[in-house]
């Protein structure tokens, strides 16, 4: 692709030097997005004219020109590209002069394309086409669809149109303004009302509750103060701003920023130029698009000059908003369309980095999960191995107790040879004296209480001998209540020995249970000495201990165990069934852990509380033969609670 050198223009630039100083950046632009080809002619090379009209171009031109020199440089046709700026004007002065030296410039050179660039450019191809480029085809592109509305088209002249996207951008505005109810049109000063017709026709079938008004041409002092004086329900819509105003030439993106700062209402736009001089947004063109559209246009009639006319329209847009005018107006940005690009927005580092931060708090999140993991199987591994410690110790400790337990059975042997020797002395003497024709009535007596007193002294050894000695725990069918009773005299002298009253209440009609005799008998033996214990720092007519037992509604046996005594301490409650827990001086803390483990090898549960009125009492369940099938235990497993007492 070639692009003719700028020194074409200069022949206009000496008679027209405010136009054409100021118009001269199309050329500008294609000159520095091209390099010039090789010096070697080309045979095959297609030239193209593009009129541009007088007057200050947009920064949009410089938009569509990349884009269409992207579609020529990738083309197999060569084409080279001339930019003329032109007074598109009628009448004009000199404009006579003014074609003159246009026709002269391009006298002798051959084009193949004329590209009009918007409405005033096609206005002077069609009227001096003929008389300076006879026989050439010609095309325009920029301008608005909604000229179909009222321009004929163009004969013999194939074209694209540019939608501007006029129903879009008032969504857009009721996004961001829910209660507006008026829009302003800004339009271009100068066109007939006819023109402005069907784009109001066209707002007013998007939202039929919003009142379209369109500002009449009006000096620029008389403009800001008109659109001060606004209600909140409004909105400004900028259609095109002239740059010419009281004789004085404007920038249209300063007009754009003089009108913004005076206005107290937001204000859209349809030309992505608007955006950045004070404008909230709109729903742009997508000029890229557009120029693409209009570059392959041209290869086409470059292929085919005979071609019937062709007319499109670009219908791709943008929405695009000035996130500055998002905050000046207070609109949540959360409202706008998906996909709708926000200048002049600087990211958060959330916006810009939001999945590598959440990734990252995830592993974050799975690392502590899986550190608080290890750290509870440790505690979890640690509580175990000090169970073990806690168990090894604790057998060590009941070891040496079934030493002192071995030692106790000897003690009771020895004493028992004695009071066998006693008995059996009394028993001679009472059959001699009683072989006697005359005795003494009253010695018969008291040999007679001797032996009572033995034999009851042999009967509680024997109890002691059964309950310290090794044995497997036998679970048989037996009777609570008599195990209660054959206990009476022991439990009496435990009574006696601490100076209480046991009352003793048993329920009628009790089911059997499994269970072994013995080890009941210990589980008794070790509460009532304990309530007794208790009591003993109250009054002897205060220490009174009640045994009961019953039954429950779903068939267990009961035994309940309740004392006057002070009670247990709250935080000793907890612990109470632990092994080696005590709070005696010169206790060792294991009776109530061993009641425990034989109350649960009777598939039993033994719980405690304090009592209201004092004291403490302990509750015991054992399954009655009615209620559930107990299984009989193994030797082994007889062995395993077994040796927690008394090895």
């Amino acid at each position: 692709m070639r692009i003719g050198p700028s020194g074409y223009a200069s022949i206009l630039m000496h008679a027209y030097p405010i136009h054409l100083r100021t118009s001269l950046s199309a050329c500008a632009v294609l000159c520095c997005l091209s390099a010039w080809a090789s010096d070697q002619p080309q045979t095959n090379t297609k030239t193209i004219l593009i009129i541009n009209p007088d007057g200050v171009l947009s920064d949009n031109v410089q938009v569509v020109d990349r884009a269409m020199y992207d579609v020529f440089a990738g083309s197999p046709q060569h084409t080279e590209i001339l930019s003329q700026h032109v007074v598109t004007r009628p009448g004009v002065e000199n404009e006579a002069e003014i074609l003159a030296l246009v026709k002269e410039k391009y006298q002798g050179r051959h084009i193949d394309l004329i590209i009009a660039r918007g409405e005033p450019a096609l206005d002077f191809v069609e009227r001096n086409g003929d008389y300076l480029w006879p026989g050439t085809p010609a095309m325009f592109f920029s301008i608005p669809a909604t000229s179909i509305y009222w321009r004929a088209r163009p004969l013999h002249k194939s074209g694209i149109f540019i939608d501007d996207h006029y129903a879009d951008t008032l969504a857009l505005i009721r996004r961001l303004q829910p209660s507006v109810h008026r829009i302003i049109q800004m339009n271009v000063p100068g066109a007939d009302e006819e023109k402005q017709m069907p784009q109001t026709n066209l707002s007013s079938a998007a939202k039929s509750d919003l009142a379209i008004e369109t500002l009449p041409e009006m000096p620029l002092p008389t403009l800001l103060k008109r659109v001060g004086e606004l209600p909140n329900d409004t909105a400004l819509l900028v259609m095109a701003i002239e740059d010419d105003r009281d004789a004085l030439l404007h920038s249209a993106g300063n007009t754009l920023k003089t009108i913004s700062t005076a206005t107290n209402t937001p204000m859209y736009g349809l030309h992505e130029s608007y955006i950045g001089n004070g404008v909230v947004g709109g729903q742009v063109p997508d000029l890229v698009s557009h120029g693409r559209q209009a570059a392959k246009l041209a290869l086409e009639l470059l292929a085919h000059p005979d071609a019937a006319p062709i007319f499109q329209i670009t219908r791709q847009s943008n929405c695009v908003v000035d996130n500055r005018q998002l905050m000046r107006w207070q609109f949540d940005p959360n409202t706008l369309p998906q996909q709708c690009e926000r200048r002049f927005y600087t990211p958060t580092y959330w916006d810009r980095f939001g999945w590598q931060i959440m990734t990252f708090i995830f592993m974050l999140a799975a690392i502590l999960g899986l550190l608080l993991l290890l750290q509870a199987q440790r505690r979890r591994r640690i509580g175990s191995d000090n169970e073990a410690v806690r168990q090894r110790t604790a057998l060590a400790h009941v070891a040496r107790l079934g030493s002192v337990g071995e030692l106790t059975a000897s003690i009771v042997h020895e004493i028992n040879q004695p009071l066998g020797a006693i008995l059996a002395n009394v028993d001679a003497a009472t059959m001699m004296l009683m072989q006697q024709k005359s005795h003494d009535k009253e010695l018969v007596a008291i040999l007679m209480d001797i032996r009572h007193d033995d034999m009851r002294a042999s009967q509680i050894i024997q109890k002691l001998r059964t309950l310290l000695s090794k044995r497997t725990l036998e679970l048989i069918p037996l009777s609570l209540n008599e195990i209660i009773d054959a206990s009476k005299s022991l439990f009496g002298n435990l009574a006696i020995r601490h100076h209480s009253t046991l009352q003793v209440q048993l329920g009628e009609n009790l089911p059997l249970i499994m269970g072994d005799s013995t080890h009941l008998q210990q589980v008794l033996t070790n509460l009532i000495s304990n309530a007794m214990e208790a009591m003993s720092q109250f009054p002897p007519e205060q220490r009174i201990l009640t045994l009961m037992t019953g039954t429950d509604e779903a068939g267990f046996v009961l035994l309940k165990i309740s004392d006057y005594g002070p009670g247990i301490p709250i935080d000793v409650l907890p612990n109470i069934f632990d092994s080696f827990y005590t709070t005696k001086q010169d206790g060792m803390g294991m009776g109530l852990a061993i009641v425990q483990t034989i109350v649960h090898a009777h598939h039993g549960h033994i719980e405690v509380s304090n009592n209201p009125q004092g004291g403490a009492t302990f509750r015991i369940r054992i399954p009655g033969l009615s209620s559930t099938t107990v299984s009989t235990f193994t030797q082994d497993q007889s062995d395993r609670f077994l040796s927690m007492h008394f090895e």
